[in-house]
């Protein structure tokens, strides 16, 4: 595992790299694929789950966590488990192509469209919260599998004060936060 930051932060950004289980026919024939696995190496809920999220966290410390609908019950065990007590949906992503038209992916049940970002907490909200006029309803481009929009990280710096932040799960650094994950060099 790539060591944890020895910091502590107010704003914690994830992405877990959720285990779907999901699986796909692979160039026509008849053999199967994670679809996951295909894009990224995934976590378990338990792995997930025992990362040391507590050991890097304020006192006052909000959590904004990417999770599927389907992922929804695991979502929560893991805030609970990072110390969080879960407060609210904070975005929903709606996915459209550039054309404009809506994304739609599959799933057992229905034909899929968003995705959304819970927010955790402990401590004050007030230590942390800047404004209380930042947008929940993200409508933005579905591009690279898993690769969420640049305007939520804008959305919680306006929405949050300039306090230490991290992304976990990064893909990419981004000035003024931190990052840690296996797609970046976590300095």
């Amino acid at each position: 595992m790539i060591k944890f930051p020895n910091k502590k932060y107010n704003i914690i950004y994830a992405d877990p790299p959720w285990s779907f289980g999901s699986k796909s026919y692979q160039d026509g024939n008849r053999q199967m694929i994670d679809i996951q696995k295909k894009h990224y190496s995934t976590m378990t809920e338990a792995e997930i789950c025992s990362l040391p999220v507590k050991d890097i966290t304020n006192d006052d410390c909000i959590l904004f966590m990417w999770v599927t609908d389907s992922h929804l019950k695991e979502g929560l065990k893991v805030i609970d488990s990072w110390g969080f007590n879960y407060k609210t949906i904070g975005f929903t992503w709606v996915k459209h192509y550039e054309s404009g038209s809506t994304c739609y992916n599959f799933s057992p049940y229905l034909l899929k469209s968003t995705e959304i970002c819970l927010i955790g907490m402990k401590g004050k909200l007030a230590n942390i919260k800047e404004r209380n006029d930042i947008k929940g309803l993200v409508a933005d481009i579905r591009t690279k599998h898993s690769k969420k929009p640049k305007e939520v990280r804008k959305r919680i710096e306006q929405m949050c004060k300039d306090l230490p932040r991290i992304e976990l799960f990064a893909r990419q650094k981004t000035e003024g936060w931190d990052v840690w994950g296996n797609e970046v060099d976590c300095d």
